[in-house]
């Protein structure tokens, strides 16, 4: 496995490190199998809008199905939890019966706040709230 955590200072360097990255399995079959029953897919990451042609490039390369994609926007330099929390409960307002998979244990917790169901996924090393 690839082991990219250093590079998240540069964004640029990490999301292209992303295209070596192998994908969770399980959270792919959950994503073709929510897609193919007409549910919603979002992906959330903390990365900047410049990054989104990478994040494309992954998705298309790993067959994950996806109806959004959300990131942060240019200029945005917040925590990462805290630009995820918001999109998050954004989404939410917008897609009620949101399921969430996450490594990150804030948006974890947020969403179990909120009363989405949540599959927590192993491997976080990112800044929590």
């Amino acid at each position: 496995m690839t082991r990219i955590h250093r590079l998240a200072g540069d964004s640029s360097r990490f999301y292209r490190a992303i295209l070596k990255c192998p994908a969770n399995r399980d959270v792919v079959r959950a994503a073709k199998e929510a897609h193919q029953s007409g549910k919603t897919v979002i992906i959330m990451t903390g990365g900047d809008q410049r990054n989104a042609p990478l994040v494309a490039q992954w998705l298309a390369r790993h067959r994950v199905p996806s109806t959004l994609v959300l990131m942060r926007g240019r200029g945005d330099y917040r925590p990462s939890a805290v630009v995820k929390r918001e999109r998050l409960r954004a989404a939410h307002r917008q897609f009620p019966n949101l399921t969430v998979w996450s490594a990150d244990p804030s948006v974890a917790r947020l969403s179990e706040q909120e009363g989405i169901t949540v599959t927590e996924l192993p491997g976080y090393w990112g800044d929590a709230l």
